[in-house]
């Protein structure tokens, strides 16, 4: 994989042929009486990136990888840009897409098309309140102890404010990198109250 925008996969076989990045820094010009004018940085522009990717019909559908491009776009929504290597660029939107097809059928179907693609960044800090705390958007699952009575409320095997992993019993299985099904019973494993 070359990189992912949202769900949309850009494969290595039809990486882009060009990747540009704009980023604009942004003054203010003040005005000043018989005398040139002064200027005041204001903050740092968004950065403007441009893919210039190849569609061609020997390794995709090209009509349909453009739609789904448009169908992104058309969202309106900030999607991670994620390239193979595992760098996560930031969350970006579609500005623009500029289609041209290069080769065309006897029925004008397109065998080739070359896209321009604008993305431009979306920044985060400007929706986010950095003094609210950290809520999950679920209901984490959490291990508790005790007797299968389910008249008595369970017991959390980590005091509180002490997640319940750290004070989890230990594995049934020999110990390995990854957890197994059988490692923890299902009868420890339930979801906290929501608070």
């Amino acid at each position: 994989m070359f990189a992912e925008l949202g769900l949309i996969r850009f494969e290595v076989i039809g990486s882009p042929e060009g990747l540009e990045s704009e980023r604009r820094y942004v003054y203010a010009e003040q005005p000043v009486i018989d005398a040139q004018p002064r200027l005041q940085w204001t903050g740092d522009g968004l950065e403007l990136l441009s893919f210039e990717l190849l569609l061609h019909a020997s390794f995709t559908n090209p009509e349909l990888q453009a739609l789904a491009l448009r169908m992104a776009a058309e969202t309106h929504q900030a999607m991670p840009l994620v390239f193979g290597n595992g760098v996560f660029r930031g969350f970006f939107v579609i500005e623009s897409i500029a289609t041209r097809a290069t080769q065309l059928d006897a029925g004008g179907a397109p065998i080739a098309l070359r896209l321009r693609l604008g993305l431009k960044e979306w920044a985060l800090d400007s929706i986010l309140d950095p003094g609210a705390p950290m809520m999950p958007r679920f209901v984490p699952l959490g291990l508790i102890s005790g007797s299968s009575n389910t008249s008595a409320p369970p017991t959390p095997l980590a005091p509180a404010g002490l997640s319940a992993l750290l004070g989890n019993p230990a594995p049934s299985a020999p110990p390995t990198a990854i957890l197994q099904p059988g490692d923890v019973a299902t009868a420890a494993i339930t979801r906290s109250a929501a608070r």
